[in-house]
């Protein structure tokens, strides 16, 4: 006759009880940061291509012929910032 050790119980119990996490419970900080890194990355790069002034952009295979509004320097106006020591 064998004596079953309480500590084998509590690990066979938790066996049954707690199953293994899948992939997203184990990794899901590190995929949710992987994520928001792609999301911030590709982001950033439309706005630049929005604030850009070239009129065909070729980026990873994807291709785009805009038609660029022209500035002249007399519809350029600059407005300096009031910051609180100038004023």
């Amino acid at each position: 006759m064998s004596v079953t050790c309480p500590i084998e119980c509590m690990t066979t119990a938790k066996e049954v009880a707690c199953p293994d996490p899948d992939f997203l419970e184990r990794n899901g900080a590190w995929l949710l940061t992987v994520i928001g890194m792609g999301v911030g990355t590709l982001g950033t790069v439309l706005t630049y291509f929005l604030k850009s002034r070239c009129s065909r952009i070729k980026c990873w295979g994807v291709e785009c012929v805009r038609d660029v509004v022209k500035l002249s320097a007399a519809q350029v106006e600059v407005v300096p910032n009031k910051t609180s020591s100038n004023v």
